[in-house]
């Protein structure tokens, strides 16, 4: 092909390909030439309406005249900001319409063709974004953006091409990177709803994490601006939080390090738990410190949903129960120097035990951070999932999802007693097995450790020598020399061996 024919033929790009078969007219002075099979990939509107009947059987010219074998012409509505709808026409064999269609009305505005017709401009940055053409927002601040965006959704939506435009409006969205994350904190309710109208998961779920962490503390009448559709979502996921920080609460009360756990096989005594004794008191002190903040209202119900409070917990260290703390305790309650640093080293041991407690509080699922902006106020550690998102398809069994999340809570306080339950069952046994071990081979119904007057047969071999008193174990003895370290020396049953009694070791 020469230089010259090369450069007199026609152009095929957007908007106007030309193998496109479908021929779309926005208005008199605008129009799309596109492909059927792109249309139906990104439209279900077009799809249908393409597959619904056959395409015009074109002539040879026609063919190569390149005419389209279809034809849709938008008909606009009669609201002032309503969006119109595609009307498919019959074309002959030919590529025209057999009949004179409706006349489209010129979009003049002052007596001038108006370009700048938001709801056309929306409509070719749809098409354009079917072929891979970034819509050219107007950068004007972050209001004139979503105005835009808003509308741009709105044809999306008449045609069902939502989901293929919902990443480039994120995308577009994300470009405003911390004035849009600072816009959704101070406005939480307002991107909400935005979120849901433009359809960004991005922009929903920040903007409900932000109202989930504060939901507690905000006033009534800001409760009401949420619409009535999405306010049982952040209620629900509000009692979800709350009620994490209550198992979260319980489970820190009720925690032990690891070296005081014993086991019955060791056979502990008061020795082995004396050892314990600074432990058992920076726990005692930890529980202390800890109930006067729930009767201060300073965990979950505090006005911060107890985030300074969790804050404390994860950072350890000197953020609570500090030195001046111990040196305030010891002043009521003397201790020597030593012992001093030793109760407070055992503090900072069980403090690393509750670190990992309330890792899960301090998750920070929203782009903006406490870091960077010190005006967040309340935990943003909740999640919304994309099955919850309110554009989504609801299932039959929506209405259960909030019940479904309370159980599993619930499940997990069953399951914690249940395992109390075992515990103190297995620890009942233990005992038995232990005091059957200790109990005479032959007794059959003498309880232990009740020491009883010697039998008649007993006695009659030999007057009874006088029994030793019972005796606490002092701290310098071991539990392996006397009994079962229960703090009582326990002496052993009688004995007989070849006719002589023995009595109890010395």
């Amino acid at each position: 092909m020469s230089a010259v024919s090369m450069a007199s033929a026609p152009k095929s790009k957007f908007p106007e390909y030309l193998d496109g078969d479908v021929l779309l007219i926005l208005s008199s002075t605008q129009q799309f030439k596109l492909h059927s099979q792109v249309l139906s990939t990104h439209s279900t509107f077009f799809a249908q309406e393409i597959a619904a009947k056959p395409a015009a059987r074109l002539t040879a010219q026609a063919r190569r005249d390149h005419a389209a074998a279809y034809r849709f012409e938008y008909v606009p509505t009669s609201q002032p900001d309503g969006i119109g709808k595609w009307v498919r026409k019959d074309l002959n064999s030919e590529g025209r319409i057999p009949r004179n269609s409706m006349p489209l009305m010129p979009d003049f505005a002052n007596g001038t063709a108006s370009n700048d017709n938001p709801t056309h401009k929306a409509w070719e940055w749809l098409f354009g974004i079917f072929y891979n053409r970034e819509p050219a927002f107007v950068n004007n601040g972050l209001v004139a953006i979503v105005s835009e965006i808003i509308v741009l959704m709105e044809v999306a939506d008449s045609v069902g091409s939502t989901d293929h435009v919902r990443d480039v409006v994120d995308l577009t969205l994300l470009r405003q990177d911390r004035l849009l994350w600072n816009s959704i904190m101070n406005n939480s309710v307002a991107w909400l709803e935005l979120g849901r109208r433009v359809r960004s998961p991005t922009v929903f779920s920040e903007a409900a994490i932000h109202l989930i962490g504060q939901w507690c503390t905000l006033p009534e009448n800001v409760k009401e601006q949420v619409s009535s559709d999405l306010r049982p979502l952040i209620e629900r996921k509000a009692d979800l939080l709350d009620l994490e920080k209550e198992a979260i609460e319980m489970r820190i009360l009720g925690h032990y390090p690891q070296f005081l756990l014993r086991t019955a096989a060791e056979k502990p005594g008061r020795p082995s738990y004396a050892n314990d004794i600074y432990m058992w008191m920076s726990v005692s002190f930890f529980r202390q410190w800890f109930a006067q903040n729930v009767s201060d209202d300073r965990t979950r119900r505090a006005p911060d949903g107890g985030l300074n409070f969790y804050t404390a917990l994860s950072e350890g260290g000197q953020a609570y129960l500090s030195h001046t703390d111990f040196q305030e305790f010891h002043r009521f309650f003397p201790m020597s120097i030593k012992a001093c640093h030793v109760v407070e080293a055992n503090m900072g041991v069980f403090k690393e035990d509750i670190k990992p407690l309330v890792e899960g509080l301090m998750v920070e699922n929203t782009h903006l951070k406490r870091a960077d902006c010190r005006t967040i106020t309340w935990l943003t550690c909740a999640t919304v999932e994309r099955d919850e998102l309110p554009w989504q398809t609801i299932s039959a069994d929506a209405g259960n999802e909030g019940r479904t999340g309370d159980q599993s809570l619930q499940n997990l306080y069953a399951e914690l007693d249940k395992e109390n339950d075992n515990a103190a069952m297995l620890a009942q046994h233990d005992r038995n097995k232990k005091l059957r071990k200790r109990s005479k081979p032959a007794a059959a119904v003498a309880p232990a450790p009740a020491i009883s007057k010697p039998t008649s047969s007993t006695s009659t071999s030999g007057p009874a020598r006088r029994r030793k008193r019972l005796r606490v174990i002092e701290d310098d003895e071991t539990e392996d020399e006397f009994g079962d370290g229960s703090g009582l020396f326990v002496p052993e049953p009688t004995k007989h061996h070849n006719g002589d009694r023995m009595d109890e070791a010395e």
